[in-house]
Parts: C-alpha cells; structure tokens; sequence
C-alpha cells in the first residue's frame, strides 16, 4: 500500500509539474516593431520559439518571419526540455529559400505539417536554421521580427530562443539554447492547432518521464530494503 501511494503520489507531482499555461492557437504576428538581428550561416545559424500546446493538440503548421539578406533555411520541431531540444525531430522540412527584404519589410515562410499529434500542456520548439544548408552567393545577415516592442512579453507560452551550437543538426539539437529566460521576448510566429487523434498520449512529458523513472528506482529500493529486513528477521 506505502508503494502504491508513493508511486501515486509521484504522479500527481509529475501532473503539476508539467502544467504550464497552454493556447490552442496562437498568433503573434502584425506590424513592424523591432527585429532580432545576426541570423545566418555566418552568424547565428538557429533562431526559434518554444511554445505550449492547448487542449487542441495537433499541430497543423505554423509561421516564421525573415527579413534582411537572402537564406536558404529549414525548419523544425522538437520537445523542448529544461535548455534545449529533446529527443529527436518530431518534423523536419525541406530546404526553404528565402530572397531576401529592404528595410524594414519581413516575409512570411509557412511550414504545413498536415496533423502533428503533440502532448497537451508540454512545451515544443519550432525553429529555423541555415545548418548544413548551401547559402546564396552574395547573402547577408538576416532577421526577425519581433511580437511587439524589444523585450516585450506578447506571449506568456514561450520565449525567443536561439543557439550557435555550430552547424550540424547534432550540434544544434545536442547542446544547451539560449532563452536569456524570456528577457528578449518573442519573434512574430503563428502556430494552427486541431483536436489530435490521440491527445498526443505517444509523445510522453519529459518531467513525466524522470519522476517515473525515480519512482520506479524508490519503488526498487523500498523493495529491496524490505526484503532485507525479513531476511534478518528470519535469521
């Protein structure tokens, strides 16, 4: 019975961990404000936005704004963990050109994914990267726009997050992210969600999984502990 409850109770802490605020949609694009700049090849090669799924949790595309120099970039999703991407690629895109914007003028690159099942109430990362990518001749630093003023919180889900890991997709996936813990804000980005098929039960919580992991390592000591103690007993 202690076991029983202990590994319940360890449930229940792992199902208040992993309850951050969630949205079904969400949208932050809109006008010029500011940018984030240094985005390229021989600058920052990855620049992304974490995110929480709602209740609606299939995840059916979503949007990036570039300006500035031409790019060549692709896009992906990953479970987001404490500082960086978890696990392996849940999408991956093809290869994407950018041409390239004057001034202040920024361009949309919508990602289709079709239906995505993702786990309600966990954070994800999409991002952008120029890694192991040909780059046009003659391209410059690009950027992104920013949902608001520098800095500015216009969505409480997730944060601007970014990495010069290097340029290989191991590197990049492997290593700790920036996050500057929200102080840079967010990038304009649009995600569209639709209910999922299976409420995202095959993507398990990264949290969920460490307390389970620990319950069963508590559940396996208390055992042996208790088979000790008999054996003394019995002796």
């Amino acid at each position: 019975m202690k076991l029983a409850a202990l590994i319940g109770g360890l449930g229940v802490l792992g199902a208040t961990i992993a309850a951050p605020a969630a949205a079904s949609g969400i949208d932050t694009s809109g006008s010029y404000a500011s940018k984030i700049d240094y985005f390229g090849a021989r600058y920052t090669p990855t620049y992304g936005q974490t995110f929480t799924v709602g209740s609606d949790n299939a995840l059916n595309g979503f949007t990036f704004y570039l300006g500035g120099g031409a790019a060549r970039v692709r896009a992906f999703v990953y479970a987001w963990g404490r500082s960086g991407p978890l696990g392996a690629a849940l999408y991956a895109s093809d290869a994407r050109s950018f041409g390239g914007t004057a001034g202040d003028a920024f361009e949309a690159l919508r990602f289709d994914i079709g239906a995505l099942d993702l786990r309600a109430g966990q954070r994800y990362v999409a991002f952008l990267t120029t890694a192991g990518l040909g780059q046009p001749q003659g391209g410059e630093m690009s950027w992104m726009p920013t949902a608001g003023s520098f800095g500015s919180n216009a969505y409480a889900g997730g944060d601007f997050v970014y990495t010069n890991a290097g340029s290989s997709l191991d590197a990049i996936a492997g290593a700790p992210w920036e996050d500057a813990h929200g102080a840079l804000g967010d990038v304009q980005f649009k995600a569209d969600f639709s209910p999922g098929a299976t409420a995202g039960a095959g993507v398990p919580e990264p949290a969920a999984w460490a307390l389970l992991i620990g319950g069963f390592g508590l559940a396996g000591g208390a055992l042996r502990r208790r088979r000790a103690r008999t054996a003394v007993r019995f002796a």
